[in-house]
């Protein structure tokens, strides 16, 4: 729905093309959640979660898109005052651990404006604004144009909202009928996401859940030593495919090109 830090934009069509029309679906580090927004996937059964409360409040909110984006609306984006003013508010239900009412919705409209306007969507103590000088149109409108659209709005109706670690959620959701998809802080980069609890070990631990659940599921990695022993090759199938990075390459050279590695139990 927005950029953020390891967002499946431009991977979530190959992606969906791996879950085979599932009537029940879970995403279990939803993130921006771009893999069932983009993916040609249609999902009885929807459920999103992430240990972000933040992120899942924000999505409570855009289930409830006709209260949501008149708020949206009323909001002119590129302002640094309201950017650091929203930032602040945000920062004190963190600092002071009060709970969210979810949705609420203005918390999710100045959780939306900072993320979209920061880089890599991260929300931090020392985030910065980041001044586009009217050179290129603000993620901010594109969030609530994606937001406005009919068929994305469908897509929201679906969604059950969940804010649990990883290893409460799946039980909560497992079943042979189940589809789960991955996407984890990578291996070595966990520190890059904002207000999770993933730590290097839980990588292995997540392993052992996904080698006795019921459920069918898609898991998005980098490749690293241990995956082989945790995903034989022999028991779960493996897919690669390149695409283009999002970051710009700079003059005179070629764009970057990342490798997405999808480990499936069929």
């Amino acid at each position: 729905m927005f950029a953020y830090v390891g967002g499946k934009f431009r991977q979530a069509k190959w992606i969906g093309s791996q879950l085979n029309n599932t009537n029940k679906y879970a995403e279990v580090f939803g993130g921006a959640m771009w893999t069932y927004i983009n993916g040609n996937i249609s999902p009885k059964e929807v459920h999103y979660n992430d240990y972000n409360r933040f992120m899942v409040n924000l999505f409570a909110c855009c289930r409830e898109y006709d209260k949501f984006i008149p708020l949206l609306n009323n909001q002119e984006a590129q302002l640094n005052e309201v950017f650091n003013n929203y930032k602040d508010d945000i920062l004190h239900v963190i600092h002071n651990d009060i709970p969210i009412d979810m949705p609420d919705f203005s918390l999710g409209a100045k959780y939306i404006y900072v993320i979209t306007q920061c880089f890599s969507g991260i929300m931090s103590e020392n985030v910065k604004f980041i001044d586009l000088k009217g050179k290129y149109r603000s993620k901010y409108y594109s969030f609530l144009d994606r937001l406005k659209k009919p068929a994305i709005q469908r897509k929201l109706e679906k969604i059950q909202t969940h804010n649990l670690s990883f290893d409460e959620f799946i039980p909560l959701v497992d079943s042979e009928d189940m589809t789960l998809y991955l996407d984890p802080p990578y291996y070595k980069t966990e520190n890059l996401y904002a207000f999770h609890n993933f730590t290097i070990d839980h990588h292995e631990k997540l392993a052992n859940i996904l080698n006795n659940v019921k459920s069918k599921w898609v898991l998005s990695y980098y490749e690293f030593p241990e995956m082989l022993e945790w995903y034989p090759q022999d028991k779960y199938k493996w897919v690669k495919k390149e695409y283009k990075k999002a970051s710009m390459a700079a003059k005179g050279k070629k764009q970057t090109i990342g490798e997405e590695l999808l480990v499936i139990k069929e």
